[in-house]
């Protein structure tokens, strides 16, 4: 419950920045902000301390407890998140000597226990360069499996960053001659573990002959390289163009337009534009998921939404 509380409380901040950021001229008060769809009071307060002091004195303060260094630390770990963390600090953990060796009192998953131990390299962001090595690597391997697969690199590499916090690759296959892409993680990831590219596993898919999967695990380019994330996503190829979208980002980006398309009457999500979407009037609750007329193509599902089309590379958040 806690991390669904989050989710949306996550969601309702990028609303308001997005908010904020539609304003045609510089903001002059929280009073003024106030007038902006989705500006509450204590974000107008925030505002004003802004405009006033140059900081949110309050953040500043609030970021610099202990609690809240400890909580932030505990989270850099994969698999751990605000309630675990805050959890651990309750129960006198300050340090991650505290959660690791044979006097910890608390138990950690298996994927924490690998978070914790590539806690460092888990925590840098690799060069663009290192992602496209670790890409091309997995590819020429997929390739030898079928030649006919399509492997992207997705993610911030997609949106043209120097830097990626970790790898996320889509894999689907045409199937114009009758074949799909299903079985290929079965066959790719000993190969890949074989290869030296894939080092642990952090989740597997539980059926890895399905055409939609997903493999989340740690990889490294050559025996002395960092540990760095990675995803590998098959999916259904008539599914390719929403997935391109969901699957790039940015998240702001992606809830700027699955706003806009519930707007125009419509949903999209990873799998495609939905048309003839009921939801429960009071709860919002989806009730059918209506029918698909969209999704092979970003530029078909831009076209429908009536919006500019955008490379991806213009569509992230400016820092």
């Amino acid at each position: 419950m806690q991390q669904g509380i989050g989710g949306k409380r996550c969601r309702q901040h990028e609303a308001t920045i997005a908010s904020i950021r539609r304003h045609p001229t510089r903001l002059k008060s929280g009073k003024e902000a106030l007038k902006l769809r989705f500006v509450g009071q204590r974000m107008a307060e925030k505002i004003d301390d802004v405009i006033k002091t140059g900081n949110m004195r309050r953040l500043q303060y609030e970021e610099s407890t202990e609690s809240a260094i400890v909580t932030k630390l505990f989270m850099g770990i994969y698999g751990v998140g605000m309630t675990t963390a805050r959890d651990w600090y309750s129960r006198g953990m300050r340090t991650l000597d505290d959660l690791s060796g044979s006097h910890r009192r608390i138990v950690l998953t298996p994927a924490q226990q690998i978070g914790l131990k590539y806690y460092t390299d888990l925590a840098e962001r690799m060069p663009r360069s290192e992602a496209k090595a670790i890409f091309d690597a997995i590819k020429a391997i997929a390739i030898g499996i079928d030649p006919s697969l399509e492997l992207t690199i997705m993610g911030s590499y997609r949106r043209g960053q120097e830097t990626c916090g970790d790898i996320d690759i889509l894999l689907t296959r045409p199937t114009i001659d009758g074949r799909s892409h299903s079985g290929v993680l079965r066959k790719l990831l000993p190969k890949l573990r074989a290869a030296g590219v894939l080092t642990e596993d952090l989740s597997y898919p539980s059926d890895l002959d399905d055409e939609e999967a997903k493999y989340m695990g740690l990889c490294r380019l050559g025996h002395e390289g960092k540990m760095r994330r990675i995803d590998i996503l098959t999916i259904p190829y008539h599914q390719r163009g929403a997935a391109l979208i969901y699957f790039t980002g940015d998240d702001v980006f992606n809830r700027s337009l699955r706003l806009k398309a519930r707007h125009d009457g419509y949903s999209l999500n990873q799998r495609g534009l939905f048309t003839g979407v009921t939801r429960d009037p009071k709860t919002k609750v989806k009730l059918s998921n209506g029918i698909i007329i969209a999704s092979e193509t970003e530029r078909e599902i831009f076209n429908i939404l009536k919006v500019p089309w955008q490379e991806p590379h213009q569509r992230r958040r400016a820092t």
